[in-house]
């Protein structure tokens, strides 16, 4: 399974730098790092800039599944 960021970087028009951890990838735009797949559900952490280029730093989101259909929070019940 594979899994997209957030849309809204659609609209960075200048080079970006996602990092995850020590790891980085460059994208040339926005756009292209929208479409990028990740292979677990990432969020981003924060972004700012850097010699000229937009950083974005991701982090895993391990809160997908914590809440339900009508959007309350999960409840353990054993």
């Amino acid at each position: 399974m594979t899994y997209k960021i957030e849309q809204f970087v659609k609209k960075i028009k200048s080079a970006v730098t996602v990092r995850i951890g020590d790891n980085s990838i460059d994208f040339p735009d926005g756009e292209i790092l929208a479409e990028a797949a990740f292979g677990e559900p990432m969020t981003i952490d924060s972004i700012f800039a850097e010699n000229d280029k937009i950083i974005i730093r991701l982090v895993k989101n391990d809160r997908i599944n914590d809440v339900n259909w009508i959007g309350e929070e999960q409840a353990d019940f054993f």
